[in-house]
């Protein structure tokens, strides 16, 4: 119970430390709490619209997900396998944006409890591994990562994973049994974390694998044996497969939904692998470890573009680097394998390909493993701290001071603007972030050398004036409790600074216009008939909240039909959202586009506004600071085509000169073209790219109209339509993403569903009225499951086989 409440109370300072960081915003800008960039129009979004699909039982397909997505699929990077999610589940969703600051604090005080328990083992003291605790949770990495809601998730588990994975080391490690020995509740625990860890985010746990590996390497083969150095390996092997198939139910499905995502096809290659476009990333990584990182998408000093979404942080609250510098000093003529790790981390942060490879080899630029090698640089922080007032960390904390300092000098180096005039460097990318982390920095480093030279090891009297008695009273207090204090109020300052920076990218005016526009109220429109809306680039996935189907998504995890529907047939190449130019009406009808959302307080230069709309839009209405637009040549879902164009002909088309052609023709793959030819006429790319009026252009989108379905009715589980009269066979075009998982049935008959236009669905109907089942079971649901209960087996087997004969061999 001791333990426990050890436990408790790391977990309940690292709650509190985080809400009084926050606390100052919340009291001057009031909840719900807002910050910037994709907190605001990702993270929120996503937790009301994955929290309205629960409740409601929606869990398959969600139609508000770009033209149509796999809720686990689409979601699991972000949220569905974090429990603090799950938590939000009993709660309604109104109370969501105001629950979101309180869900960061309960992640913050996890990452605070599980470092706690990791350091403990490293470290003499309970204060020592709380304070490491400290420079772990409130790390700059976790700051700057804020923005990036999820990103915290990954962070919270990973000590504990790495808790269980030294300890399952531990039964070989510098042993040599005469027989295996079962590791009993240590591969248990193992083996359930690795399955949590890979349910939580599967990208981070691509990452935590190749660290883990790493330090196998560093830490265990040496001293071992080779039989033994196999056993170790073999057993963590073992556990972690055993784990990733407990996990199948989840990572299956979320792997399979995201399969030919342009966005995981992008490999490092060429010069690229050794040296990163500018040697100004190289010091901005170095900058980052000695004072409070940039916050995401504004650089300062050393900036490159590179680095924009980079989450490039490694500050430690108050100590900087002096901890580390001074664990290298102490140790400089030992063979230590907390230094070599360091290294080690140092050389990959610095070597592109090495730097990917945390990051499945990706040609973005990410420090999303930063992570890792802080929780190490923590504990080499806290050991050396340990010893006292030592003179190793009195200069590292000179070094840390001075390379600050450093920096500033840099900032203040005059440089030629494009203007011809000279002026520091700072004032060339955004000063006005810049100064704050300045300031809080400086402070730090005033408090570190106060620190580290005034006060001596063991106990201090502290005098306490206003007693009862006149008298001054004399307080006790032990060295290591002054530094526990003042890493706390640094860890503070280290958030605060951050929030702060993030909060003031938008104006309070902003933020009432957010929560009164999106959170609050939503667009009074006639949605009787499926169709999709767009808003502008201000209100980016506002209609994610409101629950109505869009065209204009920012999520980076939609299907890859998507990536290749707006690839080929419009040359558009989607990364993290789809956006479709103004000029492409023609795609617009195609996808059953019928309302175009403009807010005219917000985006005062808006297309409308500045009298270049689009062609065939017109206002139908205003409301809450929304122009409503109607689309004139808006097409119903499922609808035929007289033509078809193939794809190798359709590859030769100018992309945009084709647009308002493409309402005319289905593109149908080669083999399709010559199964399903015969249903309409064939034309070619000079049909396609022929001069359109807009009159012709409305003519082809009223044709279409003409044959769409009269009932198209959605569900989780796919959708219902009920075609017009058809006079002949023909082919029933629908703008959903064909994705694997659809199996299709016309009046109760199997049908095939064609991939159409490089990425939607087609369905073969004869003449006359019939109705159309789509249903959706997302793919590798079975395989997934089956995979679990194989997993759960094997660990129960396992539990068995321990338990009857092998008890007493436990470690």
């Amino acid at each position: 119970m001791k333990k426990f409440g050890k436990y408790g109370r790391a977990f309940v300072l690292g709650f509190l430390m985080y809400v009084l960081s926050v606390l100052p915003y919340l009291i001057t800008r009031g909840l719900p709490f807002f910050l910037y960039g994709d907190y605001n129009v990702q993270q929120i979004p996503f937790y009301m619209l994955a929290h309205r699909a629960i409740r409601n039982g929606e869990l398959l397909w969600n139609w508000n997900v770009d033209l149509g997505g796999s809720l686990l699929g689409s979601f699991a990077f972000y949220l569905m396998g974090s429990p603090f999610f799950w938590i939000t589940i009993p709660f309604p969703e109104e109370y969501i944006p105001y629950m979101m600051p309180f869900i960061m604090a309960l992640k913050y005080a996890t990452a605070t409890t599980t470092a706690y328990i990791y350091l403990r083992k490293h470290v003499q003291r309970d204060i020592s591994a709380l304070t490491g605790a400290f420079l772990y949770a409130f790390s700059g990495f976790n700051a700057i990562n804020i923005v990036f809601n999820h990103f915290t998730d990954a962070v919270a588990f990973f000590p504990l994973l790495l808790h269980c994975f030294e300890n399952l080391m531990d039964v070989d490690h510098y042993k040599d049994h005469y027989r295996t020995v079962l590791s009993g509740k240590r591969y248990i625990s193992y083996v359930l974390m690795v399955a949590i860890c890979c349910v939580i985010n599967y990208y981070f746990f691509f990452g935590q694998v190749v660290f883990l590996i790493i330090y196998f390497l560093v830490r265990y083969v040496k001293g071992n044996r080779p039989q033994v150095v196999f056993r170790m390996f073999a057993r963590a092997l073992i556990g972690g497969i055993n784990g990733v198939l407990i996990a199948g139910f989840f990572i299956v499905q979320a792997v399979l939904a995201l399969s030919g995502n342009t966005r995981l096809d992008n490999f490092l290659n060429g010069y690229d692998t050794l040296i990163y476009s500018s040697e100004k990333l190289v010091w901005d990584i170095v900058k980052n470890a000695i004072m409070i990182p940039d916050i995401i998408g504004k650089g300062t000093i050393f900036y490159v573009s590179d680095v924009k979404n980079a989450s490039l942080g490694i500050y430690m609250p108050m100590f900087g680097i002096s901890g580390v510098v001074a664990y290298f000093l102490l140790n400089k003529k030992k063979a230590d394998w907390e230094k070599t790790l360091i290294k080690l981390c140092m050389i990959f942060a610095f070597i592109p390909f090495l730097n990917a490879m945390f990051s499945m080899f990706n040609t973005n630029y990410y420090a999303r493993w930063f992570y890792m090698p802080l929780l190490f640089m923590a504990m080499m922080t806290m050991q050396v701290v340990e010893r006292g007032r030592s003179e190793q960390l009195k200069l590292g904390a000179l070094v840390t001071t001075l390379s600050f300092l450093a920096v500033l000098a840099v900032a203040f180096i005059p440089a030629k603007q494009e203007d011809g005039t000279f002026a520091a460097i700072y004032k060339s990318a955004n000063p006005k972030y810049l100064w704050p982390a300045i300031i809080s920095t400086a402070v730090m480093c005033i408090m570190l050398i106060v620190v580290t030279f005034l006060f001596k090891n063991g106990q201090h009297i502290v005098k306490l004036p206003f007693s009862k008695t006149g008298k001054s009273l004399k307080y006790r207090i032990h060295r290591d409790y002054v530094v526990f204090g003042f890493t706390m109020v640094a860890a503070m300052i280290t958030t605060t600074t951050v929030l702060y920076n993030g909060s003031r990218l938008v104006s309070d005016y902003g933020k009432e216009k957010w929560e009164e526009q999106m959170l609050n109220t939503s667009p009074d429109i006639d949605l009787s008939d499926f169709c999709r809306g767009e808003t502008d680039s201000t209100s980016t996935n506002y209609d994610m909240v409101w629950g109505i189907p869009s065209v204009h998504c920012f999520l980076s995890t939609v299907p890859a039909e998507i990536f290749n529907f707006l690839e080929g047939t419009s040359g558009l190449t989607r990364t993290v959202e789809t956006t479709l130019p103004t000029s492409r009406i023609g795609l617009r009808a195609l996808i059953s586009t019928k309302y175009y959302y403009e807010n005219a307080i917000i985006n005062k230069e808006g297309i409308f506004a500045e009298g270049d709309g689009l062609p065939g839009y017109y206002l139908v209405d205003s409301q809450n600071g929304f122009d409503i637009y109607e689309n004139s040549n808006f097409i119903p879902m499922g609808f035929t085509f007289d033509y078809y164009i193939t794809e190798s002909e359709f590859d030769t088309v100018d992309k945009k000169s084709a647009d308002l052609n493409i309402v005319k023709a289905i593109i149908l793959s080669d083999e399709d073209a010559e199964k399903y030819g015969h249903l309409m006429t064939e034309i070619s790319a000079a049909d396609m790219t022929c001069e359109v009026t807009e009159l012709d252009f409305a003519t082809e989108c009223f044709k279409r109209k003409q044959t769409a379905c009269t009932s198209f009715v959605t569900s989780t589980n796919g959708f219902t339509a009920t075609t017009s009269d058809l006079e002949k066979e023909s082919l029933v075009f629908f703008s959903v993403p064909n994705s694997d998982g659809f199996t299709a049935t016309v009046d109760g008959v199997e049908t095939e569903i064609i991939t159409a236009d490089y990425g939607l669905m087609a369905i073969d109907v004869p003449s006359g009225v019939h109705e159309i089942v789509v249903t959706y079971s997302p793919a590798g649901a079975g395989l997934g499951m089956v995979l679990s209960v194989i997993g759960l087996l094997c660990l129960v087997v396992y539990f068995l086989v321990w338990h009857k004969r092998n008890k007493e061999y436990e470690i």
